[in-house]
């Protein structure tokens, strides 16, 4: 929060909140979320009133009018008692008394409460981590308040690299693995093992050479000791993986998540065993599952509040027959086959992943998502999916999932609209009602400035056009010629001409859309647009663009993706 003191007056209870009057009371044992819950707070206010508010404990509050964080012992007193039980470690609690206000949850909630307050009470906004949004005039006449909230998601995660400062992901309720949020900040959701164990449960280069049979059998051979999958139907494989699973938990207190999952490729094992478990269970996930469940009844007894994570994912997908998950399991489903351009509730071609969800959502006891939100081969190129963000979340929630993972830009800064869609994907993940359009327009006002029209005119282009086309169907490796042309390209470079102009004396604005920019160059070079002096103009303005901000991939994977080699080969 780097601009100026405000000058907001903010009245509860009709009452001005003031320095001399009011206090942000804590518990006298405050935990540590409650203080920065109350600390951060106390910095916000300052800078919309431009008055410091003390802060203090419950004994020493005196006759001040208290604005209450966390379980205040104050609560009785002011007729606020309230059923924190009901609220878990997220849910959060806003209530008034005349000119008296309590913010309330446990854990991460006391925080959240805060935050809520500031964003739907003070129009605070905090974008990106180097744009926040706070109001500096004006009068802010509090209703009275009596709101509880228990977000349906208990895990809400992405990966971009602007989404992982602590403070931008606390204050937009996001908890997964990928953040720096500290214990003071709530804690996150850690893992150990994050996907594709396998190969670290019972390691290949430790045990293949001397037992083969640990691996994939494979028309009779067994495979190894690369790209092979376990024989999960041996049991000194299990026991092996077992241990392990000891050992993380011992090592890795602080995680609460233990994944055991398949490696990222195919060649699962099709010895007589598996192949029998498999076919009894109508799937592959059949062998999986009753080896997770194993590992998880093990640990359940002296480690109840630790989960085992398995994939649901590609060879796996189709829910089994009869095993089901152990109530310490969760499962998380993948959609990487999908269309991601039409909500994949209405669209046909995701017709499959439509039954597995539903029939999933019948056996799970703990079903979570990998969902995917940009084009992993060209990953600075246009990806209009920002209308089926919102949809698909509120699919996923009518399926009983209880955990979201949109796996995004995760490799390189400069992502195709990487803020623009965190900030949509925090949003709704927080409160699945948040219209979109809301979150673009106050994106693309707080980030953008004056450019915010043409760069809204833009957006509406490519999400007008291109999945306009139903029978379309975009998946997370689609070629730019595929669902992108060069006259949309070139009405799309013409709206951005006028964003650059718009802003083209602020540094920092124009560097904001000089970036939105970069899918349109990289497009207009993908598809041959230019040739001669004009393209390599336009290469030299990608890599300056793209330097400044730090790319360094422009995919996933492959020998063009990092950057150099791509420039390289744009120049040949």
């Amino acid at each position: 929060m780097s601009q100026g003191k405000g000058s907001c007056s903010v009245k509860i209870g009709g009452t001005r909140v003031a320095a001399s009057t009011h206090a942000i009371v804590v518990p006298d044992s405050a935990t540590p979320q409650e203080t920065h819950a109350a600390g951060d707070l106390q910095a916000h206010l300052e800078q919309i009133t431009g008055e410091s508010l003390p802060i203090l404990t419950d004994s020493k509050a005196g006759d001040r009018t208290p604005i209450v964080v966390g379980k205040s012992a104050l609560l009785p007193k002011l007729g606020l008692a309230t059923d924190f039980d009901s609220l878990g470690q997220e849910g959060i609690a806003i209530r008034t008394a005349g000119p008296a206000m309590a913010l309330l949850g446990n854990a991460r909630g006391a925080l959240y409460a805060c935050y809520t307050f500031l964003e739907d009470y003070l129009s605070c906004r905090w974008f990106t981590p180097d744009c926040t949004a706070l109001p500096q005039a004006g009068t802010f006449d509090i209703p009275e308040i009596d709101r509880r909230y228990v977000p349906p998601l208990e895990y809400r995660a992405t990966d971009y690299p602007n989404s992982r400062d602590a403070d931008w992901a606390v204050r937009n309720k996001m908890n997964g693995q990928f953040t720096e949020i500290d214990e003071p900040r709530g804690g996150k959701i850690a893992y150990r093992g994050f996907v594709h164990t396998f190969n670290s449960l019972v390691p290949p280069e430790k045990y293949f050479a001397d037992h083969p049979e640990y691996y994939s059998e494979i028309d009779g051979t067994r495979v190894g000791p690369d790209r092979s999958q376990l024989c999960l139907t041996n049991p000194d494989v299990l026991r092996i993986a077992t241990e392990t699973v000891r050992q993380w938990i011992q090592e890795s207190p602080e995680a609460s998540i233990f994944s055991v999952s398949q490696n990222d490729w195919e060649n699962y094992c099709q010895c007589a065993r598996c192949t029998a478990l498999s076919a009894e269970e109508g799937s592959q996930i059949g062998p999986i599952l009753h080896f997770v469940n194993a590992i998880a009844d093990d640990v359940a007894g002296d480690h109840p509040d630790k989960i085992i994570d398995t994939l649901a994912y590609w060879y796996s997908r189709k829910p089994p027959k009869s095993v089901r998950p152990r109530p310490n399991v969760v499962i998380r489903l993948c959609s990487i086959e999908c269309c991601f351009i039409h909500p994949l509730e209405s669209d046909p071609y995701n017709a499959s992943f439509v039954d597995d969800i539903e029939e999933w959502s019948r056996v799970s006891n703990r079903l979570w998502i990998w969902d995917y939100v940009i084009n992993y081969a060209h990953n600075i190129q246009p990806f209009p999916n920002l209308y089926v963000l919102k949809p698909n979340i509120n699919f996923f929630l009518r399926n009983g999932v209880t955990g979201i993972y949109e796996e995004a830009n995760y490799f390189s800064r400069g992502g195709e609209l990487a803020e623009l869609r965190t900030y949509i994907i925090a949003k709704t993940l927080w409160d699945p009602s948040y219209d979109t359009d809301r979150a673009i327009d106050e994106f693309l006002s707080g980030y953008y400035g004056q450019a915010a029209a043409p760069i809204r005119d833009y957006l509406n282009l490519l999400h007008r056009e291109v999945p306009a086309t139903p029978d379309l169907h975009v998946r997370i490796y689609a070629p730019p010629e595929s669902y992108l042309t060069p006259d949309l390209v070139r009405r799309s470079a013409a709206l951005l001409d006028n964003a650059e102009e718009a802003v083209a004396d602020d540094v920092e604005l124009l560097r904001r859309v000089r970036v939105a920019r970069l899918p349109i160059i990289y497009t207009q070079l993908a598809l041959g647009i230019e040739t001669g002096e004009a393209k390599a103009a336009l290469v030299a303005r990608f890599e300056e663009i793209a330097r400044a901000e730090g790319v360094t991939k422009v995919a996933e994977w492959g020998e063009l993706a990092p950057l150099d080699a791509w420039l390289a080969a744009q120049r040949a």
